[in-house]
């Protein structure tokens, strides 16, 4: 029936409540539910109320978002295509003292900045695809004066994907760029400031090297001549001095590099035993002067060759066990090489994690000091900094470098106990490099070893029993006899310099009680005098010797040829052989022994143009060349160096010397000259001799042309050492042209 039947009035006027409720539009779709419903007035009656309910439910949402936008202390405006604002908040107007219906239907385009280019109301671009939003930040002007604001627009769309409007929303951000701009203006005064501190520390290190080159250099030289025991003392203490200072130099050097992010990390491939070994071997007289021991182990799991940077990981080693030399009185230090991930034969990535062990006996660490170790200008306990000096700059370099390598660095000490430091780092194994067990060389040996030095004894036990010996430790004299009268051993190994022990008569009482048994001795360099007198002869007590600090390849070879009674080892193994030069050398009193070469009858008399401006440096450098026999020609700048090659035939120069700050001609602008010369200077070989000592300095060095490069101060040995590198790029006079050589010394040298 329809609705608007005569005689139902109370329907009649619910219509018209409904309709003044709901608005036209809602009546109609009540009325069409009713009819389709064949309903009586109570359905038209629970619709209404139905819709009524749904109208007041989205009236509350719409005031609810109406307060929480009002609420809001962003800016927030809508747009349609054409750019023309069709909502704006109360935060707009007040920002840019505008009236909203002064704006409503008109494009809308903040005042800005002068020189400040305005955003394009219609570029859309960016809102057609997703995120389907722009951010950007902007100035403008407000009521408060240039404002900056982060503006963030998105996309309206209908429901059927349409663009219809666009939403923006903007925060003002000048708080935060006020911060940013300081920010910057800091970062870029503290990059000024850094520039400034490098180029005052790399003159400083020029300025201060140059004459400590000639102090150090001078004394040395003074050193070498006769001089009575108060001369002679006065002489070591300048040298210790001097020494003393070039290190605090080069600690502030190093420090400043890290800092300023200028370290640079090279990948080449190494030997980390050698790297090892070399250490204590050049920290040896330093713990020896202390009356301390100084020993290696070396697991057998580590790699021969390995990938990394191995000047800074020698550098690591030297400052751990330099400061465990310093801070130790009694006792000694040992250097680990380990592998923290597991034995050899498991890594099948061709990674490796290299764990540096260093362990003293020295003076220890409270809790308080080992949470500051590695912190700045720290010291292992300020009540002992007048008694230990330092910079306290070596650990934090070491920390710092070890980050740098992805690794991590602890310590674990007790004061009065002594201090273990620990680096790991991870390394990738060389390439062609296998990652297998060792061979045990040394299989079936026994070994009977002295230990009254325990830091000694057991280092040696380990490595003989790595490399498949047997070994067996004897506290004293008591036990030695007793081990070796009721038991039979290849080898007996006695220090020379045993605590309350003879060494010499204990070997001879050794022969004694086992005439089967070889006698091995341990010396320290400077024991070498009794060399002969102790190994040679038919009553000699010992069969031979091994140079402290004690290379694990040196105890292989010499008990191999011990078992072998004195022969020497087949020829399939060569290394043996050359560990035992090394052993020879030390004792003969060559503390280079890796560089025969450097040797004067090897390198022959070389004819060297030395070019510097400083009249005591260019003496020093005279004298150092001219005591190994060579001819040295001087020229005061580089313009001197560059008029002398002019007028030389090929045969007159072998290598150039050359400073590089000079008066006239620079030793960069010299080089330049000499490598444009005639083909016979071509491959001249120039090495840089200069107080400049930053890493940049050697680049530019080798950039400008120059093959090499030597920082002052410069010793005899560094001298020596350089010019064997590069005596095959030129026939020296008197020696006789070695081809290759040149080469392999410019490889060697840039690894």
């Amino acid at each position: 029936m329809s609705l608007f039947s005569a005689g139902e009035t109370p329907l009649i006027l619910l219509a018209l409540a409904a309709m003044l409720l709901l608005g036209l539009e809602a009546w109609r779709r009540a009325a069409a539910r009713a009819r389709a419903q064949q309903g009586e007035i109570e359905v038209l009656q629970a619709r209404l109320e139905t819709l009524r309910d749904e109208k007041w439910a989205i009236a509350e949402r719409e005031e609810r978002y109406r307060d929480l936008v009002r609420a809001q202390g962003d800016i927030i405006l809508r747009k349609d295509l054409e750019g023309r604002l069709t909502y704006v908040n109360d935060v707009f107007c007040e920002t840019f003292g505008l009236k909203r219906p002064d704006v409503i239907g008109w494009p809308f385009l903040p005042e800005l900045p002068e020189g400040q280019r305005p955003r394009t109301l219609t570029n859309f671009a960016g809102l057609a695809t997703p995120p389907y939003r722009l951010r950007y930040d902007e100035c403008a002007i407000t009521t408060r004066g240039p404002r900056w604001f982060a503006w963030e627009e998105f996309a309206i769309r209908d429901e059927d994907g349409k663009l219809v409007e666009i939403q923006a929303v903007a925060r003002d951000v000048t708080d935060r760029k006020e911060t940013e701009e300081r920010l910057a203006e800091a970062l870029a005064q503290a990059k000024d400031a850094n520039r400034a501190k490098s180029l005052f520390l790399a003159t400083m290190s020029h300025e201060i090297r140059t004459p400590m080159n000639g102090v150090i250099g001078m004394t040395k030289l003074l050193l070498d001549t006769r001089l009575d025991p108060a001369q002679r003392s006065y002489a070591e203490a300048v040298q210790a001095s001097g020494e003393a200072l070039l290190n605090i130099i080069n600690d502030i050097l190093d420090y400043s590099k890290i800092e300023a992010g200028k370290i640079t990390l090279d990948e080449t491939s190494f030997d980390p035993r050698a790297v090892l070994e070399s250490v204590a071997e050049l920290l040896a007289p330093r713990a020896f002067d202390k009356h301390l021991d100084i020993v290696t182990e070396i697991s057998p799991s580590v790699p021969r060759l390995l990938l990394g940077d191995e000047a800074r990981i020698r550098q690591i080693l030297l400052n751990l066990a330099g400061n465990a030399i310093k801070f130790t009185v009694e006792g000694g230090v040992a250097l680990r090489l380990l592998r923290k991930d597991g034995s050899a034969g498991r890594g099948s990535s061709g990674r490796v994690e290299l764990l540096l062990e260093v362990e003293d006996t020295g003076i220890g660490m409270d809790e308080h000091a080992r949470a500051h170790i590695f912190d700045e200008f720290a010291q292992a306990d300020q009540s002992h900094a007048r008694r230990f000096e330092g910079t306290g700059l070596g650990l934090a370099i070491t920390r710092r470098l070890v980050t740098a390598m992805g690794g991590s660095i602890e310590v674990e000490s007790e004061e009065g106990r002594g201090s273990i430091f620990r680096a790991c780092l991870p390394l990738r194994l060389a390439l062609g490099e296998t990652d297998e067990p060792a061979p045990a060389p040394l299989s079936g040996l026994s070994v009977l070893i002295l230990n009254d030095r325990p830091l000694v004894g057991a280092a040696l036990s380990r490595a003989a029993s790595a490399a498949g010996a047997e070994t067996h430790l004897a506290a004293d004299r008591e036990a030695v006899v007793r081990a070796l009268s009721s038991s039979s051993y290849d080898v007996f190994i006695c220090p020379l310099d045993g605590d309350a022990i003879d060494g010499a008569a204990l070997a001879a009482e050794a022969r004694h009680l086992s005439p089967g048994t070889g006698t091995l001795m341990l010396l320290r360099p400077q024991d070498r005098a009794r060399l002969e007198e102790l190994t040679q002869g038919d009553n000699a007590p010992f069969d031979g010797y091994l140079v402290r600090p004690v290379r694990a390849a040196s105890l292989i070879a010499r008990l191999t040829a011990l078992r072998a009674r004195g022969c020497m080892p087949d020829a399939g193994t060569p290394a043996t052989q050359d560990h035992q030069d090394y052993d020879d050398a030390i004792v003969e009193g060559d503390r280079t022994p890796a560089l025969p070469a450097a040797d004067a009858a090897a390198l022959g008399r070389l004819r060297i143009l030395v070019a510097e401006d400083n009249e005591i440096n260019a003496l020093l450098t005279r004298t150092l060349l001219e005591h190994t026999g060579h001819e040295v020609r001087l020229a005061r700048n580089g313009g001197e160096a560059v008029t002398h090659l002019e007028g030389d035939t090929e045969e007159e120069v072998d290598l150039v010397l050359m400073d590089l700050h000079m008066p006239g001609m620079d030793g960069f602008e010299a080089t330049a000259r000499i490598r444009s010369l005639v083909t016979s200077h071509a491959h001249l070989p120039v090495i840089a001799l200069t107080a400049n000592a930053m890493a940049d300095d050697r680049q530019a060095c080798l950039d400008a042309g120059m093959d090499d490069y030597l920082s002052k101060p410069v010793s005899a040995e560094a001298l020596a050492e350089t010019l064997a590198r590069w005596v095959g790029r030129r026939s020296p006079h008197g020696a006789p042209h070695r081809p290759g050589d040149g080469q392999a010394g410019e490889k060697a040298n840039h690894a």
